[in-house]
């Protein structure tokens, strides 16, 4: 055979194997550039979602700083209202000490007790003030009676 022959037939394979792999590259890039735009469609609709995320937490944020501002108030009122009334209690613990001591002839001087230094421990609250019972004359009670009886009514 003639060698010229041979490199022809050589060559016609070399072409047809090159033909094949175009053929099938051409696929590929074909399935390639349909999942791109499919890939894009998703790829927008992604940032569509995230856009109305940051929204909504914009929107909760806001609504979260709202509510804080609005119960901060009243959180920071009653605060102090428990300490004044802890406060009032002390006192009317220690204005019942001396009456307790002064009744059963034991007169003994206690200074008042102060305020508070540290944030005492929560107390339950009373189910209601009591009322003065008939013929108690308010005349007799002390001063610190009166502030804590007229808190126990301003709590109501």
């Amino acid at each position: 055979m003639n060698l010229a022959l041979i490199l022809d037939v050589l060559l016609i394979i070399l072409l047809l194997a090159t033909i094949v792999y175009a053929m099938v590259l051409h696929r590929r890039l074909s399935m390639l550039r349909s999942e791109k735009e499919g890939l894009e469609t998703f790829l927008e609709k992604m940032n569509q979602a995230t856009m109305k995320a940051d929204a909504s937490l914009k929107g909760i944020r806001q609504s979260a700083e709202q509510a804080q501002a609005l119960l901060n108030d009243p959180m920071v009122k009653a605060q102090a209202l428990r300490d004044e009334l802890l406060f009032l209690i002390e006192r009317a613990d220690g204005s019942a000490e001396r009456l307790a001591g002064s009744a059963s002839g034991k007169a003994r001087e206690e200074p008042e007790p102060q305020a508070p230094a540290r944030k005492p421990a929560r107390r339950a609250a009373p189910a209601a003030a009591p009322q003065p019972e008939k013929g108690e004359d308010d005349g007799a009670r002390s001063q610190a009676e009166r502030d804590l009886m007229n808190a126990l009514r301003n709590v109501r």
